[in-house]
């Protein structure tokens, strides 16, 4: 026992340090693009509402910030991937540049879903076959036909439909201008003369909030002698689908007559 205790020997231990985890550079350029997108997006918002950026060119730019936002989130996949198969360090960076792209591309999938879903036009009407026609419609001699407007109009929301009310023109004539103004709408144009014409047309122009895309309603209040009828017609420039927006507008503005006419007016 005494010989085995003697040949007995203790090798020292000694710890090999462990590898340096390299950092992920695309964690790091993807926190700085996912950083970057909604900044831009915020600064192309206020350029766009003080005018600063036309219509045309804001569009241009929102869709250069979803550019740079997808491209964030490829370099988010890259990171996770070298994360996981090399241990990479970036792993925090991923996860907020994964949020901050998450926040910038949110509105863009609830408008593709928008987009999807509702039928595609910028132009509604309640009247398809005879529909007011704008104040710029009336001095391009290529436009000014009720008959070709209607022809390019899609019946996309067949429930949406005019109004008549049993009463004069003139007794609905304020509120008609005053219901425009509480939605923030602007009249532009007045045209015909009560007493003296079967039709009045209102024109307004409106901006959608926040993208401030301006947009333009035309109302038609047609003398039927004890009653009125009322259509509408609301479009969006500079775009081929207003992802319901007119329709809702519309719907928004007669529901809210309605209830101003409430004990004046008979519908």
């Amino acid at each position: 026992m005494a010989m085995l205790k003697a040949g007995r020997r203790h090798e020292p231990v000694t710890l090999r340090p462990l590898p340096e985890r390299k950092r992920s550079h695309a964690a790091g350029w993807s926190l700085r693009l996912a950083s970057f997108a909604p900044v831009l997006a915020i600064v192309i918002l206020i350029a766009h509402n003080m005018e600063i950026v036309d219509t045309p060119n804001f569009l241009l730019l929102i869709g250069c910030v979803v550019l740079v936002a997808l491209l964030a989130l490829f370099l988010v996949g890259v990171a996770f991937r070298s994360l996981w198969t090399r241990g990479t360090r970036g792993g925090q960076q991923a996860i907020w540049a994964l949020f901050l792209v998450t926040l910038t591309l949110a509105p863009f999938v609830l408008a593709l879903f928008a987009w999807i879903a509702r039928p595609q036009q910028s132009d509604v009407s309640t009247d398809l076959i005879d529909p007011p026609l704008l104040s710029e419609e009336l001095r391009t001699p290529a436009g000014g036909s009720a008959a070709q407007v209607a022809a390019q109009l899609r019946n996309g929301y067949p429930n949406l439909t005019g109004r008549r009310f049993k009463a004069a023109p003139d007794a609905i004539e304020e509120t008609i201008l005053a219901v425009g103004g509480n939605l923030g709408w602007t009249l532009v144009s007045r045209r015909g003369r009560i007493g003296a014409d079967d039709e009045l047309l209102f024109e307004f122009a409106y901006s959608i909030p926040v993208i401030a895309i301006p947009g333009t309603v035309v109302l038609r209040l047609t003398d039927e002698g004890d009653t009125s009828f009322i259509d509408m017609r609301a479009r969006t420039d500079f775009v081929t689908h207003d992802l319901g927006w007119n329709a809702w507008l519309i719907d928004r503005y007669l529901k809210a007559l309605d209830f101003q006419l409430i004990g004046i007016v008979e519908a």
